[in-house]
């Protein structure tokens, strides 16, 4: 029992709770003992993996996890600012999803860690980690600790832990336990990335997110939309785009002027899964990585060449009709707006076995009905310039992304090709949103002549009736 404790505002660097106040002591706080089995002993409050993995950019809150180590790297150690440093990473593993999070314990904590391993030889080592915090490094989510706060609980004979191990025994997952020599090197290898840490969402899944979130998806790249440019000038320094100003070219969050810039990759893939078809961002990092060349050099080749600025280089194509894994960014920009988000590609696999092993795990299975529309794909995409207008490209806060033109929700197993009804729908007066089921005029300038554009309905010939009927209604 606590008594005179302050209350304040929760406004600390880091959070043990999101609650709005925090009580701290002062000199005349009394705590007395108290015997009472229904307060937890420790008050564990366990985030899942998915969420911390889910999650693009440091968060202040910190975090409870638990998991079996299956992994450890060397004891690390540097000087930083003339004082020397030393962490341990270890990698944790949950049941039920087999997700895996990278743990990096610093001073103190690895040498606890380390001391534990070598005095406590164990087949297998539970790990409760509290109060611990989650920081975002080149692209990764996983977890370290603070400076005092955090507390580290190896095999320790707590309920939490017992549990844990019991279900552990019990579980397929036990025998794919193995306790592995982590990588010094900080990034992540292909498999780790989509076999291992990603979580999987379908192209028609990924647009009902509404926060930004990272996950991991495949698809075939089915055209180039040449409507956006293929590269773009980028600062030097940051990497962000320039701006055009007199006969210099200016940074935004340099705020500096520069007389040259560096040329990078920025290309408008539409991809298609299963289930939908979605217009993605890959930057410069993946896309040299895939074609082979940097972007300046084709840039200058394509000049060169008296390539026309309004369409692609040739060499860009060899995307269309392939098959990858993504490691996406979904980012949320208007809730309000006929697309809300914009999902850029920050990893790139094409290598045929782990795309094949991603398929088994997630059970994907290869679905003609994409394949025999693939013309109608691209009347859709063909079709995005009547929107020019209303979309740009902006290399400061990223590309806007053009209208998702294929229904929501729909999944290729439950459509059938014969009942695809198209229908001709005035742009200028109607434009229907990623669903048919409540059209919405759409918002913005349009052109002022009449432009006609074909709208697939997947559904029967109720469903079509239905939405010549909406349409008729809107247009009196």
């Amino acid at each position: 029992m606590l008594e005179n404790l302050s209350v304040a505002l929760n406004s600390g660097k880091y959070k043990p709770t999101m609650h709005e106040f925090r009580m701290f002591f002062k000199r005349e706080t009394r705590i007395t003992l108290v015997e009472d089995s229904s307060i937890p002993f420790y008050g564990f409050s366990f985030v899942p993996f998915v969420e911390i993995l889910n999650e693009t950019k440091d968060d202040r809150r910190l975090v409870d996890v638990l998991g079996v180590v299956t992994g450890k790297g060397n004891l690390i150690e540097f000087k930083k600012e003339g004082k020397p440093c030393n962490y341990v990473v270890i990698e944790l593993k949950n049941i039920e999803g087999g997700l895996k999070l990278r743990c990096t314990l610093w001073e103190d904590y690895a040498f606890m860690f380390l001391k534990h391993l070598e005095d406590h030889p164990s087949e297998s080592y539970v790990v409760v980690f509290q109060f611990a915090k989650m920081k975002n490094f080149k692209g990764s989510v996983g977890v370290s600790n603070t400076t005092y706060n955090s507390k580290l609980f190896i095999n320790a004979n707590i309920p939490e832990i017992e549990d844990f191990q019991m279900r552990l025994k019990s579980s397929d997952s036990q025998q794919g336990i193995q306790f592995s020599q982590l990588s010094d090197h900080a990034s992540l290898t292909l498999e780790e990335e989509f076999l291992e840490r990603g979580v999987y969402k379908s192209i028609a899944d990924l647009k009902e997110v509404t926060q930004n979130s990272v996950f991991v998806t495949i698809g075939t790249v089915k055209d180039i939309e040449s409507e956006y440019n293929w590269c773009y000038r980028a600062c030097k320094k940051c990497s962000l785009g320039l701006k055009l100003d007199g006969s210099m070219f200016y940074c935004k969050k340099c705020v500096t002027h520069y007389s040259t810039f560096v040329t990078r990759y920025s290309i408008q893939l539409r991809v298609v899964d299963e289930t939908d078809s979605a217009s993605v961002i890959l930057f410069d990092k993946e896309a040299s990585n895939f074609l082979k060349i940097p972007a300046y050099e084709l840039r200058t080749s394509y000049i060169a060449k008296g390539g026309d600025k309004n369409r692609h280089p040739e060499e860009i194509d060899s995307f269309k009709d392939k098959k990858f894994l993504f490691k996406v960014q979904v980012k949320i920009q208007d809730m309000e707006s006929i697309v809300p988000y914009v999902i850029s590609i920050s990893r790139l696999c094409f290598e045929d076995n782990i795309i094949t092993s991603f398929e088994k795990k997630y059970q994907i299975e290869e679905v003609a009905l994409i394949q025999d529309n693939s013309e109608l794909l691209s009347q859709f995409t063909e079709s995005s310039d009547l929107l020019k207008d209303n979309l740009s490209v902006s290399c400061d806060n990223g590309v806007d992304t053009p209208s998702p033109l294929l229904p929501t929700r729909k999944t290729a197993s439950n459509m059938d090709s014969s009942v695809i009804k198209v229908l001709d729908v005035d742009l200028a007066e109607y434009c229907g949103n990623a669903s048919f089921d409540t059209p919405s005029k759409c918002k913005g300038e349009m052109h002022s002549e009449q432009t006609i554009v074909r709208v697939a309905v997947h559904g029967d010939e109720q469903s079509a009736k239905k939405l010549r009927k909406v349409i008729k209604e809107e247009k009196n």
